[in-house]
């Protein structure tokens, strides 16, 4: 736990057994809620009124120890910075086991269209990033350059969902919740790996799992009750024991981005619970198939 009275927390609760997946931990969409939650505390704590169209630009989502049934967990959030010409605040949310403060996931977002009066309450009760653990500058907002269902097709992404945007995926402001977005994301990794050598009933005879540990989250504008969304996928090559893949989700009938995101994943052992090499099924999958983007 970080010591510092403007590093309050802003949700408290834990796993439940409906919110974990195959894999045996929670899945990446409940941290998202959870998140969501914590960021709705904050803000609120600086005085945003409910629904006030806010928007997120960037973010970058970190896990770092699993969560399984039961686990009770909290978090802590900051306004670790402000950028007044861009009415926005710089936030810092970690997630905490409980009793042990282990962390096991981080949010660093930037969060803009905020009003006058909150980025002022904001600053008041800024936190040092590196008091926070976060890095002294934030990264810079990706370009959404080139990200169109058109390119998409061009490039032989995969189309890994579809789907229509329902109230539960949508912030107030017209904004995709965290839970929405990931949740999709989450479900779309199946169609990207699809084959009869990696089909989810093969992998776990062999009791190999998987699990994110970063994504890198591109928000664009605000959609609106019922628009249909798809995703689509590819993957951008291995670092180490990691394999790196993206999803562009786009609106279907104008073809512009919703949100992009690139992930960084990782194959483990279920019983041992250990990261291993990415299996050579699913590399042989992407044999003249990997797409690089964002370009280096």
């Amino acid at each position: 736990m970080i010591d510092n009275a403007n590093f309050a927390v802003t949700w408290r609760g834990g796993t439940d057994a409906w919110e974990c997946d195959q894999m045996g931990h929670m899945n990446v969409q409940f941290y998202g809620a959870k998140f969501d939650m914590a960021e709705a505390v904050l803000l609120a704590r600086l005085g945003l009124p409910a629904g006030s169209p806010v928007r997120p630009l960037t973010e970058q989502i970190v896990f770092r120890k699993e969560s399984r049934v039961g686990a009770a967990l909290w978090i802590q959030s900051a306004v670790i910075g402000v950028d007044h010409p861009g009415d926005a605040l710089r936030l810092r949310h970690v997630m905490h086991h409980s009793p042990s403060g282990a962390i096991a996931a981080t949010v660093d977002t930037t969060v803009g269209h905020l009003p006058p009066e909150v980025l002022a309450a904001g600053e008041k009760v800024g936190v040092e990033p590196a008091l926070t653990g976060a890095p002294d500058l934030a990264e810079p907002v990706g370009s959404h350059d080139g990200v169109t269902l058109a390119r998409a097709r061009d490039l032989g992404l995969i189309e890994t969902g579809v789907s229509c945007l329902s109230p539960d995926d949508l912030h107030p402001s017209g904004m995709m919740t965290r839970k929405g977005l990931i949740g999709r994301l989450s479900e779309a990794v199946g169609h990207l790996i699809a084959s009869e050598d990696t089909a989810a009933e093969f992998l776990r005879e062999r009791h190999i799992g998987s699990a994110a540990l970063d994504y890198k989250i591109r928000w664009a504008e605000p959609r609106a009750l019922g628009d249909v969304v798809v995703l689509r996928s590819g993957a951008s090559g291995t670092v180490g024991r990691t394999l790196r893949f993206f999803h562009w989700m786009l609106d279907e009938a104008t073809g512009d981005p919703v949100a992009s995101v690139e992930i960084v994943a990782v194959y483990f052992d279920m019983l041992a619970r250990k990261a291993i090499p990415v299996p050579e099924e699913i590399l042989k999958l992407f044999d003249g198939r990997l797409v690089n983007w964002p370009a280096a």
